[in-house]
């Protein structure tokens, strides 16, 4: 594998590095750089050390694993870093999804980034998320292969949260989880030519939960395919929330494949916490201007196309345009929509509830 690294002024600290593939089943080893003669000052440039730790892990016979904390290997506050090769994550997840989340460390933590490549690198079986990005700018996964199987627990391929200008393109990602999860204050995500399966598919949150969340906004999901998902294209929110925004949200061209709910909106998110008397949402996340366009395949329920809106702040200004999604099972295809206004145009299979 190859990586460049360049310092501006900042502090980057990993605590292990990628390991190739081929020696993920030997005896692991810690590797620091500051073993390695790394300073976290924000001065000292750190490329030589990072350089030789990466080679003594890549040639050691287990490569890595994490020593402590809720990350495996974590960088941070780094200017123009960039990751490219034929190097893996292999996090041994089996060993460790049987046990609460909050135990379990994210493979690869990305915090408070300024421009950042990261390119044919694989990530398999991830205690937790495979990929967290947080507080990050100007950042891309090109041709990025992440592997987890469908009973895996929240095994989230990429999570996104407080970061913009993401964008994620030409990759596969299937896991027990979303493929790609978008946190609150996500803004300007750009995910093209994304094959996802199995997982949960694409979603823009759950949203809602804490106070003061940031907004999410300016996000495109386009040239896509899902295989075999629980969703195609989510966006979900607390029943019982606090305030924010979800808007200029476009999905554009996507192929669903045996899909389960290929274009929902849940505003009524509450696992295992929501009684029978839950039935219309109190969410005060306001999801509006959501555009639909050529949205294609099958799905394997007859309702297709689910609008669970809120009865606080409705939906506003969702358009469907050309849909194609024919029930999979026998029989018409059927919408559902609560609480949402908008407009449809072309084809509309199922018809459109709008």
């Amino acid at each position: 594998m190859g990586l460049s690294y360049l310092a501006n002024g900042c502090v980057m600290s990993i605590m292990i590095l990628l390991c190739i593939c081929k020696y993920c089943n030997a005896q692991p080893k810690v590797f620091d750089i500051l073993q390695f003669g790394a300073k976290p000052d924000g001065i000292t440039d750190n490329s030589k050390a990072l350089s030789n730790a990466w080679s003594e892990a890549c040639g050691n016979s287990g490569g890595g694993v994490y020593a402590t904390g809720d990350y495996w290997l974590s960088i941070n506050q780094v200017n123009n870093l960039f990751i490219d090769g034929l190097g893996c994550l292999n996090g041994r997840g089996s060993t460790a999804w049987p046990y609460n989340s909050a135990n379990r460390p994210v493979s690869m933590k990305l915090n408070n980034i300024n421009t950042m490549s990261i390119k044919n690198i694989s990530s398999y079986n991830s205690k937790l998320f495979h990929f967290a990005v947080h507080g990050c700018r100007d950042v891309t996964f090109d041709h990025v292969t992440v592997v987890a199987p469908a009973d895996s627990p929240n095994t989230d391929g990429i999570h996104i949260s407080s970061s913009s200008g993401i964008n994620i393109m030409h990759s596969v990602i299937g896991t027990g989880d979303d493929c790609i999860s978008l946190g609150p204050g996500s803004k300007f995500i750009n995910i093209t030519n994304v094959q996802c399966g199995p997982g949960h598919g694409i979603s823009i949150g759950s949203l809602g939960k804490y106070p003061n969340e940031e907004d999410v906004f300016e996000v495109t999901i386009r040239d896509s395919t899902f295989i075999g998902t629980s969703n195609g294209v989510r966006i979900k929110s607390w029943s019982s929330s606090y305030s924010s925004m979800v808007s200029n949200v476009t999905f554009l061209n996507l192929q669903m494949n045996n899909v389960k709910n290929p274009i929902i909106i849940d505003q009524m998110y509450c696992p295992g916490t929501c009684g029978p008397h839950d039935e219309m949402s109190k969410s005060k996340v306001q999801i509006k201007d959501v555009r639909y366009e050529g949205i294609r395949g099958t799905s394997i329920t007859q309702v297709a196309v689910n609008f669970e809106c809120n009865q606080v702040f409705p939906c506003q200004d969702i358009m469907l345009q050309d849909i194609n999604l024919p029930f999979n099972g026998g029989g018409q295809p059927t919408s559902i929509c609560h609480n949402v206004k908008g407009s449809a145009f072309g084809q509309q299979l199922p018809p459109s509830c709008l």
